[in-house]
């Protein structure tokens, strides 16, 4: 399990609120009082719209939060909010005009890796505009310490290897089928799945791809029953997994298969049958499985986000950028990176380390089985939960 953060994160915001304003502050060409700008991309449309709008309802609660203790360093942070679309040349195009006629220095949010991919290219590195992503796409990040994008998910390659983790810890699961999205997303982490999985004595006896936004996965479903693998490994994710369960608790493939997928809260909360017993885990730092300050703020503020699980990713790009600035005395996005590489970052999670090398901070991946609601937890969650530090990823 992961340690109890040193510093609460309601403590930092406080911290981050605390100081003389832009006297003797180095935050450059602002005035007295000025907005510090911060835009975010969201896929409000498309594939991702369930997790962005957690990402944004995330992301202004921050802002409420950060604002209503003082700003930062004297500045209150003023939120643009775009559509993205999940299409990239829309992210760019809106990325762009964020940059170049709201004067914005730094950009969050981005569900889509494709979307995150092209603005990172063509946007943020060339403007020096810091970059605070939630995407699964490791190359989003292989500019390294020069790179002006910080991640604050695990990226595709750590969620596969952690899925082959925890199916090589259990080798009686000899036959391995995997389900994935067809998609960027999908192919990067089967390939990491599949990499971590070689040299075991388990065999992935099949692989398939279903299109994302399907609506009849009931064919792959029927495949896997007819295979009788150990276990399935499914990347399915979002509105598809939502399709996939149903379809495929139907044909009672939970009773029949062991079953380890992406399931994070809001999704499986959403789901009129969750798949008890199944093997879940998720990336999204839903606040009601973390004990500190911030979840309970959260929770209270807004129960439905602190169960969904990406409120607390938007919180956190927020919040980071906000400690960034404030630990740079500056809002200079150079500056600030520079202070983030390498810096102990206040998140719902805790204390979280990003290494200076790669700019990919080290959340955990909350696994365990599902099970149904309670008293104590009113949406199906995992049970027993553990958090995995994925530290151990993140090799320079």
């Amino acid at each position: 399990m992961m340690k109890k953060p040193v510093v609460s994160l309601v403590t930092a915001l406080a911290l981050i609120g605390a100081g003389c304003g832009s006297s003797g502050s180095g935050l450059g060409s602002l005035a007295p009082g000025a907005p510090i700008k911060i835009g975010y991309l969201a896929s409000l449309t498309g594939f991702c719209a369930r997790f962005s709008q957690e990402y944004v309802r995330g992301a202004q609660l921050a802002v409420r939060t950060i604002n209503g203790r003082g700003g930062v360093l004297g500045h209150p942070l003023e939120l643009f909010i775009r559509d993205d679309r999940d299409t990239p040349n829309v992210g760019v195009r809106e990325a762009r005009d964020l940059v170049s006629e709201q004067h914005v220095k730094y950009l969050a949010g981005t569900c889509s890796s494709a979307v995150a991919k092209s603005v990172a290219q063509l946007v943020a590195n060339p403007r020096h505009v810091l970059y605070m992503v939630g995407a699964a796409d490791p190359s989003v990040f292989a500019g390294g310490s020069d790179s002006y994008a910080f991640d604050t998910i695990p990226t595709a390659t750590v969620e596969g290897q952690n899925a082959a983790a925890f199916i090589r810890a259990h080798p009686r699961w000899k036959r391995v089928a995997v389900l994935s999205e067809d998609y960027g997303y999908g192919h990067e982490v089967t390939a990491a799945f599949k990499a971590a999985m070689a040299g075991s004595r388990q065999t992935i006896i099949s692989q398939d791809y279903v299109p994302s936004g399907g609506t009849d996965y009931r064919p792959y479903a029927s495949k896997l029953i007819a295979e009788h693998p150990d276990v399935v490994y499914s990347t399915v994710i979002s509105e598809d997994a939502l399709t996939f369960v149903r379809q495929a608790l139907a044909l009672e493939l939970f009773k029949k298969i062991k079953y380890l997928g992406i399931l994070d809260y809001g999704t499986i909360d959403a789901m009129s049958r969750p798949p008890l017993g199944a093997y879940g885990y998720t990336y999204y730092p839903s606040a009601s499985i973390y004990h500190t300050p911030f979840s309970a703020e959260l929770a209270e503020d807004s129960p439905a986000d602190a169960d969904g699980g990406a409120a607390g990713d938007g919180f956190n790009q927020v919040q980071i950028i906000a400690q960034g600035i404030a630990d740079a005395h500056s809002a200079n996005p150079i500056v600030v990176r520079e202070a983030l590489g390498g810096a102990t970052v206040q998140t719902v999670q805790g204390n979280v380390k990003i290494p200076r090398c790669n700019h990919l901070i080290a959340m955990p991946i909350a696994m365990g089985p599902v099970v149904p609601k309670t008293k104590a937890q009113p949406h199906a969650h995992f049970d027993p939960l553990h958090l995995v530090a994925t530290s151990r990823y993140l090799i320079c």
